[in-house]
């Protein structure tokens, strides 16, 4: 369409078509929630749209990748915790096989009990965990937005090794609204001396990451776009399909890549890799 066209009514209601497919909630959710389960804050219409707002990006992967919901057999959800995204996954996969991986064994056992997934224990480094498989489609929500950028690395080549060829990685970080929610009050169980660092990281170097009181390698971290850009352009294997500002529950960003087919070669890269920013909020 040239530019500043205004498209016609067949159009829009096409368009207006695609939308209601791509907002539309999957049906048959599993409607249990574990007693243990500490992302249940007591509202399940909350619990359960974030959970819907993950597949909602896992939707754009897949249209961006030229992808069908039937090439996803193999789905990884790490953490997992007790299910919040993978019993969405389930219930939009529902021929898949599962595997949920967490370092709290009790989420895992319980995924496994509820939604037949394959449980893996996860440990630290990332290194030692063994999956024995690779995926179609890694949900990887809220883990990152808790670790330094070294721990970045680890875990984004972990996950590129344990990609099929055109397989989906969706991981979610803290970009700049987390910013603006620290600077209106937010403190995201930090002090006010942790939070100070935590900005000033973001604002000098687009980048920030302190550990939770007397929680040493685990905290909070926050980045700006640009740096998670570059930080995925040294994983080149990874082509970014999308970076959506707080696509997941409105509130933290979700990139979604798939890994190349083709072998890179060797050498530094050339450039970052494009990206599609669509600016999505759920």
């Amino acid at each position: 369409m040239p530019e500043h066209e205004s498209p016609t009514g067949t159009e829009t209601q096409a368009l207006q078509k695609l939308k209601d497919l791509f907002d539309a909630p999957v049906s048959g959710v599993a409607q249990e929630i574990a007693p243990a389960d500490e992302m249940f804050d007591d509202n399940r219409e909350h619990y359960f749209g974030v959970g819907q707002s993950a597949l909602r990006m896992v939707k754009l992967a897949l249209l961006a990748s030229g992808k069908a919901p039937g090439d996803v057999k193999q789905v990884l959800d790490l953490p997992s915790g007790h299910g919040r995204v993978l019993r969405v996954l389930r219930a939009a996969f529902p021929g898949a096989q599962l595997t949920a991986c967490d370092l709290l064994r009790d989420g895992v056992d319980y995924c496994s009990r509820e939604f037949g997934a394959r449980p893996v224990y996860s440990q630290d480094p990332i290194d030692a965990v063994s999956l024995e498989t690779r995926f179609d489609l890694i949900w990887c929500g809220s883990l990152l937005t808790h670790l330094d950028a070294p721990r970045w690395d680890d875990f984004l080549a972990y996950f590129v090794a344990h990609l099929n060829p055109g397989g989906l990685l969706l991981f979610t970080v803290h970009g700049a609204s987390v910013l603006q929610r620290l600077k209106s009050g937010w403190n995201y169980g930090l002090d006010v001396e942790g939070m100070r660092r935590l900005t000033a990281g973001m604002q000098k170097a687009g980048f920030g990451y302190v550990d939770y009181p007397n929680n040493q390698g685990y905290g909070i971290s926050i980045a700006e776009r640009d740096w998670t850009l570059k930080r995925l352009a040294q994983h080149r294997e990874l082509r970014v399909l999308a970076y959506c500002d707080r696509g997941w529950d409105d509130h933290q960003d979700v990139i979604a890549c798939s890994r190349d087919t083709w072998a890179a070669p060797p050498g530094p890269a050339a450039e970052t890799h494009a990206t599609l920013d669509l600016g999505l909020e759920t």
